[in-house]
């Protein structure tokens, strides 16, 4: 039977990760490690995963490029979010930027704010987030540091928000390749 489990030190060695963050990453992906002996363990009891679970594990990893090229692969495609820092002081306050997870970004402002709230956001390029800040706050804002700005008026902020992502359409549709592009071939 310990031979049938990977416990979680050996599996984070294997992912090339700490042990903390990858149990969180486990526990993310819907798995509960079991607490048993492995042979790595000494005989002591452990947390770990059963084998089919630690190559799913790494299958996971793999696809999202952590395991073959030694780096993340950067996704292409996230949205675009305003964030309400302290909406309770003064609701003007706002983080514009990029996310590949808002859910996870949002979780990580509260460790500052708890109680920052998502005004609003859209699917969005990473390329595009310089200039859909600059765009968005070239009138009624004020840079406070590091993405976060004092706007006079929120909704014209998201009216205009609403605007250019009208116009910029889905940032997950591809250009078609002309038949005469080097590249179509």
């Amino acid at each position: 039977m310990p031979n049938d489990y990977v416990s979680l030190k050996q599996l984070s060695d294997d992912l090339g990760m700490d042990r903390s963050h990858a149990r969180r990453y486990v526990l993310r992906h819907g798995i509960q490690p079991h607490k048993c002996r492995t042979p790595d363990s000494q005989n002591q009891l452990t947390l770990a995963v059963t084998i089919q679970e630690a190559e799913a594990i790494k299958t996971k990893r793999r696809e999202e490029g952590f395991l073959d090229a030694g780096k993340p692969v950067a996704k292409e495609v996230g949205v675009f979010y305003i964030i309400r820092l302290v909406p309770e002081l003064d609701p003007r306050r706002i983080k514009l930027g990029y996310a590949d997870d808002l859910a996870s970004r949002l979780s990580q402002h509260r460790t500052a704010a708890p109680t920052a709230v998502v005004v609003k956001s859209w699917a969005c390029k990473r390329a595009w987030e310089g200039t859909v800040m600059d765009c968005l706050t070239s009138a009624g804002c004020r840079l406070i540091l590091n993405e976060v700005f004092e706007c006079e008026s929120v909704d014209d902020l998201l009216a205009r928000g609403d605007g250019l992502f009208g116009l910029l359409g889905n940032p997950a549709l591809r250009t078609p390749l002309s038949e005469v592009s080097p590249h179509s071939r």
